[in-house]
């Protein structure tokens, strides 16, 4: 079975991104290198955020989406809120910098051994 690593998201904003997937996901940051303005993190639920000075069209565009499996849906929804985030329906929603984002229920995730 293979399973995606991490996905990578370039941000200029390096420490509101930290702030935003450890408070809404919490997700647990397990290894960061570099200096600002090229700073790297790594998170254990898969994702890679990395800092940039500018944003350009390749970079903003570059991703389709990413899938995060979540416990509730409705409640990081409804956390995103207090975030300049986008929702687009009722699972997904678009970052400042056009990232899409998809939740997918972590039950599907979940295999018995």
């Amino acid at each position: 079975m293979a399973r995606i690593d991490h996905a990578a998201i370039r941000t200029k904003s390096y420490e509101e991104a930290q702030h935003f997937l450890e408070d809404v996901f919490e997700m647990h940051m397990w290894r960061e290198i570099g200096e600002k303005p090229g700073r790297k993190c790594w998170y254990k639920e898969g994702i890679q955020l990395c800092e940039v000075e500018e944003l350009d069209a390749a970079s903003e565009n570059g991703y389709d989406h990413i899938s995060i499996a979540v416990d509730s849906e409705a409640e990081i929804m409804e956390k995103i809120k207090a975030y300049p985030v986008k929702a687009i329906n009722d699972h997904w929603f678009s970052l400042p910098n056009g990232t899409k984002i998809e939740l997918k229920p972590l039950a599907e995730w979940k295999v018995d051994a």
